[in-house]
């Protein structure tokens, strides 16, 4: 399909992919149950470099979670969180998609289901775009501040586009990078519950969706 006139004009982004063995322990935001670790999906548009190794195994039981939006708020001081990463993995049960940040600490977030995914600044709708020609059930839309996926180049950090085709996640796309604000639209196959958790070395949020 056709892309809109005003994602012609940004440039394809690519980003090396991180190696997460060995992971800690994950940091619950919605449920106390630790999430189970990446598996690599293969062939993700967007993304360049070695691909993530398996960080644990998992059983469809382990997974749990709900459909009510997650808010966390950045602390005070914290600076502008740089993106350098997004990727995307199936489990048994679920599938994940992984936001890394350069520095010590995950950014402030949010994130919650919306029935339209707009673009920050132009106010385009992007839904069908990001649909591939219809509209999903659902978008999460994952709200990331303050933070940033470019650097002080303004060269990009992290990928624009993931067009994976899980049995969940069919893509996720940007739709914001701008005064410190960056927002990603996970396109769903239905609303499904998911669950948010947090890593550390280097910082990662995760979000798991239930297949």
């Amino acid at each position: 399909m056709l892309l809109p006139a005003a994602l012609l004009a940004l440039p394809l982004l690519f980003v090396a992919c991180g190696d997460d063995d060995d992971e800690p322990t994950p940091t619950p935001s919605q449920s106390g149950t630790q999430a189970a670790g990446t598996q690599p999906s293969g062939g993700t548009p967007g993304n360049t470099g070695p691909t993530p190794t398996v960080e644990s195994v998992s059983t469809p039981g382990d997974f749990t979670g709900g459909t009510d939006p997650v808010k966390v708020d950045a602390p005070a001081s914290a600076g502008v969180a740089v993106l350098r990463n997004v990727r995307s993995a199936a489990q048994n049960g679920f599938d994940r998609i992984v936001f890394e940040f350069e520095g010590t600490q995950v950014p402030g977030y949010s994130v919650r289901y919306q029935d339209e995914a707009i673009a920050c600044g132009s106010g385009e709708d992007l839904t069908a775009f990001i649909g591939n020609g219809s509209e999903p059930p659902a978008m999460l839309v994952v709200d990331l501040r303050p933070a940033a996926s470019h650097d002080d180049n303004g060269q990009q950090t992290a990928a624009r586009d993931l067009n994976v085709k899980l049995a969940t996640i069919t893509r996720a796309f940007r739709i914001c990078d701008f005064e410190a604000v960056v927002d990603y639209a996970v396109a769903t196959t239905a609303k499904k519950p998911f669950k948010v958790t947090t890593l550390q070395d280097p910082p990662r949020l995760v979000i798991d969706i239930a297949q």
